[in-house]
């Protein structure tokens, strides 16, 4: 097996030069094509057995994710995943599809790991839970559902804000009844989102019941029966959509009734794409920071091993992308 010195021989820089490229770090275009092109010729591959018994460390990450098909989350995984392996740390991935008894489990499981730092999506508030963690003394870093523990921090899009901004831009596009279509309010982010739309009214002196809020589940046969609620027994003109598989039956509705988005019926949503790019009419949307929460979440947990600290229950928020289009009839976009 080659080692790290014949990888830096080969390509004529030092073995620092070698650690620093296998860390992540980006060198100069020189260096970092040779040493790439050293690591393919030798077959180099890191030591990981090594490197845990020089370190003390696993060398591993546990991700214990709520929904492995929700697209946000997955997205935020795949980055982590990645700046992971550019650091040669392996996720040991594993979900729990909002059971707690099965989030507790394989919550000890990943400990019992000794995995060197946790990453939870979506995790269910538990006094087991916190025990569990600041017992085992390992960093952890909660995503998109906030923990209140002191041994944990917390990494969270900026959903209030977002939907407090957009609703704020509808009202002075000159709609002062707005339909919402809200998921249900047991769950952390379709709360902050459904408060962020009311603070907007709030804020314009409006009354909180010009939300015409229908709240429900998320699949897209759900958002398809709201929208025809709203259009059909509210009569409202203008609709915003909380959430990405309300949006899709909402817009299926709209279809089928023949109204026109930006002209018929001004409309607002969440998606995970840019729509301007993929549909017509373009569509103001708003887009969970999925890359950025899993890439800030990975280097802050590897921060975190490397510099021996623990959580202390910060909350971080990051800025989700708004795409300002015409879909929004008086909105100048």
């Amino acid at each position: 097996m080659s080692t790290i010195q014949e990888v830096a021989k080969r390509a004529g820089v030092s073995a620092g030069t070698v650690s620093r490229y296998l860390n992540g770090h980006q060198l100069k275009a020189g260096n970092q094509s040779r040493v790439e092109a050293a690591i393919e010729e030798l077959g180099y591959r890191s030591n990981y057995l090594a490197r845990s018994l020089r370190s003390n460390q696993s060398m591993s990450i546990g991700l214990l994710i709520n929904n492995m098909l929700n697209h946000f989350a997955v997205s935020v995984v795949a980055q982590v995943e990645r700046e992971m392996e550019l650091n040669d740390y392996n996720i040991i991935l594993s979900g729990f599809r909002e059971d707690r008894e099965v989030f507790i489990r394989k919550l000890e499981n990943l400990i019992d790991r000794r995995v060197d730092g946790l990453i939870l999506f979506e995790a269910i508030e538990d006094e087991r839970a916190r025990k569990l963690i600041e017992q085992s003394g390992i960093p952890t870093i909660s995503i998109s559902n906030p923990l209140p523990y002191p041994c944990v921090d917390n990494m969270l899009a900026a959903n209030r804000k977002s939907c407090r901004e957009v609703t704020r831009r509808i009202i002075h596009a000159g709609h002062a009844r707005i339909g919402v279509l809200a998921g249900i309010q047991e769950e952390y982010v379709s709360r902050e989102r459904l408060a962020g739309v009311l603070e907007a009214f709030d804020e314009a002196g409006l009354p909180r019941n010009n939300a015409v809020v229908r709240i429900g589940d998320y699949p897209r046969e759900c958002g398809y029966r709201d929208m025809m609620h709203l259009v059909c027994e509210d009569h409202v003109d203008c609709v915003f959509a909380l959430n990405y598989g309300r949006s899709q039956g909402a817009q299926q509705a709209l279809n089928e009734l023949g109204l026109r988005i930006g002209e018929d019926i001004s409309f607002a949503c969440y998606d995970y794409l840019d729509t301007k790019t993929y549909f017509h009419p373009s569509i103001t949307t708003v887009c969970p920071p999925s890359l950025e929460i899993g890439t800030n979440a990975a280097r802050e947990i590897l921060s975190m091993i490397q510099e021996g600290r623990l959580g202390r229950g910060r909350i971080t928020y990051t800025d989700e992308d708004i795409a300002w289009l015409p879909s929004i009839i008086g909105l100048d976009a």
